[in-house]
């Protein structure tokens, strides 16, 4: 098997590629400087990319994530598109090329999953994602890495809050009124999006100034989704999800930071009394050294996603480190908590949980061993990208 694969800075690549030869599959990398969804660079886009594969037999194209020049292209070249989904919503809008015979599409969150399936999607499939627990395995803590990295919590994440500084001055006050008590409304509310539910087009049309409008459409210039209006909406809801996430990940620091040392990593300078915060973060090369030494790992997932597990969950669980986390539909089908990892429903049920497992480290040990055992046995990218081939109708 032979397949052209889409590079472009997602973080999880050289794991993929590590897989890919593993398996033995025979792959070339296409990369570029022009991005295959702005209408400058489209046409160059497709058109680099047809040259990289004529001539050459592939079996498939494979992206992280849904990119439309690479459906279009494939589906001409009569040769399958295989993408696999990390962000949520990572797909945009119903569109032509979604519905081509030719794709195989694989989506981590089962609400997108669930909602795509409703529109008529062909060949499209639920798949978690994936840790690489074999190279995760192989690093060895030393003294020296316990001293820099050794926590009570920690938290890798970005806390949105460039967002936030941009947007809200630029809402009227009534507006900014709204905007507030949905968000703390929803901040409550877990695997349930009353955000989709009262910000429809009537709202948006009332709220959306032309300030607004224009920070909203900011260097976005593309075909992800039909009209300019729509892409607004999707862009006003994605920004009061963020901001929800802004709110819950400073106020559950803050509440963890006033008992237990808190280390964050993150962008920016934020000021969150009594925890420490670090600066950005490597995910190859320091990320696991801080999921191995900290005791507590947190996962406190962008509200975007709606069921999924997000890519930072299996990373800690891959990494045989213990984690709490918020509650996600699509954590239960495999793990429970108290028995593979921690899920809170609100920050006074992860204080106490911290406040619990912190002094008992025998059973916090019993969890990371079998949260630990789940992914190995049930997420690792050989395990999963199996699925896909198979599923996809490709023999390896």
């Amino acid at each position: 098997m032979k397949i052209l694969v889409y590079e472009w800075s997602f973080i999880t690549k050289q794991d993929i590629y590590e897989t890919f030869i593993k398996m033995g599959i025979e792959f070339d990398i296409f990369t570029t400087g022009l991005s295959p969804r702005t209408k400058d660079d489209k046409e160059a886009f497709r058109e680099q990319l047809e040259s990289s594969i004529s001539d050459k037999k592939y079996d498939a194209l494979f992206s992280v994530n849904f990119q439309d020049a690479l459906s279009e292209v494939a589906h001409e070249k009569e040769i399958l598109y295989i993408c696999w989904t990390y962000d949520s919503p990572a797909i945009g809008g119903d569109r032509p090329c979604l519905h081509y015979e030719t794709n195989r599409i694989f989506l981590f969150d089962s609400n997108e999953y669930q909602m795509y399936k409703k529109k008529k999607v062909p060949n499209l499939y639920y798949m978690p994602l994936a840790a690489n627990v074999s190279r995760l395995s192989k690093i060895r803590i030393r003294p020296m890495d316990r001293a820099k990295y050794f926590s009570d919590i920690s938290f890798v994440g970005t806390l949105y809050q460039s967002d936030m500084d941009k947007m809200f001055p630029l809402f009227d006050e009534y507006s900014a009124g709204f905007m507030a008590a949905v968000i703390n409304t929803q901040l409550n509310l877990y695997g349930v999006d009353i955000i989709q539910e009262l910000i429809n087009d009537t709202v948006v049309e009332s709220m959306c100034n032309e300030q607004v409008s224009e920070q909203l459409l900011k260097n976005i210039n593309n075909n992800f989704l039909r009209d300019i209006e729509e892409l607004k909406a999707w862009n006003f809801r994605a920004f009061l999800l963020k901001a929800v996430t802004n709110k819950e990940r400073v106020l559950l620091l803050s509440l963890l930071g006033k008992y237990y040392r808190v280390k964050l990593y993150t962008n920016g300078t934020p000021d969150i009394p009594n925890v420490s915060v670090n600066g950005v973060i490597d995910y190859m090369d320091d990320m696991p050294f801080v999921f191995k030494c900290s005791r507590i790992n947190l996962n406190i997932t962008l509200r975007t996603i709606k069921h999924g597990m997000p890519q930072r969950i299996i990373d800690i669980l891959g990494c045989h480190a213990l984690a709490l986390t918020n509650y996600q539909e699509d954590l239960m089908e495999y793990f429970r908590d108290g028995r593979d990892l921690l899920i809170y429903s609100s920050p006074e049920e992860a204080l106490e949980k911290c406040k619990y497992y912190l002094k008992h480290e025998n059973e916090a040990e019993k969890i990371r061993n079998n949260g630990y055992k789940i992914v190995k046995d049930q997420f690792s990218y050989e395990h999963q990208l199996r699925k896909i081939w198979e599923l996809s109708g490709l023999k390896i």
